[in-house]
């Protein structure tokens, strides 16, 4: 799980508190992406954190037996996904799970292990459908003619990375081709005619990158009673 970010989009809330243990619901963020993983069957966690921001994260989560799995930690300084990955890879020994530790997902993780298996991919990556796009979007013909326009529509056609990925460790052997893995690595796997495979679902996600996202995340995970409650108000 990589959760070594600093969070600078949060400012001056991750100044006091790290990203994924911003509380939400009571408990912070990084108990729910804990237990998503533990309920479908992975039950061995690395997490790869910074050291600015380990002994928060360890102080908490220990070695993870309150969750019912086994949390170990590799700990650098702040290097990008992909290099924090490589510096983990000696934890690799068969297919792994690359999980973004500042998402939430009701993604089906244990049918996306089975059909990345399935497929003999190298590497599987969740990519939702159902993700609404932040902006208005159009298509301008030859002439400069505006022949379509949506405001902030959901482009089920072109489908959105949630930050969870499938992978065989041969892919740690591309790691070495930039600090990180959505920018450099991943096109360069794909350029190189690797079995890459994309995972459609459309459940969407909720990362705590920004205040936004982060005020959608707590919307949508607030305790049970808190949502009946407001509805019921409605």
């Amino acid at each position: 799980m990589l959760a070594g970010g600093a969070g600078t989009r949060l400012s001056p809330l991750t100044s006091y508190v790290p990203k994924g243990m911003i509380p939400i619901g009571g408990k912070p963020f990084i108990d729910y992406v804990v237990s998503y993983l533990s309920n479908h069957g992975v039950k061995n966690i690395i997490m790869l954190l910074s050291d600015a921001d380990s002994e928060v994260f360890r102080n908490h989560l220990d070695d993870g037996s309150k969750f019912g799995v086994n949390i170990g930690y590799n700990i650098t300084p702040r290097m990008g996904t992909a290099a924090a990955l490589r510096e983990a890879s000696s934890h690799v020994d068969g297919t792994f799970v690359v999980y973004y530790g500042d998402v939430f997902t009701d993604l089906d993780l244990s049918e996306m292990i089975r059909f990345h298996k399935s497929k003999g991919a190298m590497c599987t990556l969740a990519l939702s459908t159902g993700v609404r796009i932040d902006y208005g979007v159009g298509r301008v013909d030859r002439d400069g003619r505006i022949e379509y326009f949506a405001e902030k529509p959901i482009l089920p056609e072109y489908p959105v990375s949630i930050g969870v990925y499938v992978c065989e460790p041969r892919f740690l052997t591309y790691l070495s081709a930039g600090t990180d893995l959505a920018a450099d690595i991943l096109p360069q796997v794909i350029a190189k005619g690797e079995k890459v495979y994309g995972f459609l679902t459309k459940e969407r996600h909720y990362d705590i990158g920004s205040f936004k996202q982060l005020d959608e995340a707590k919307d949508v995970l607030k305790p049970e009673k808190s949502r009946k409650k407001q509805s019921a108000v409605g």
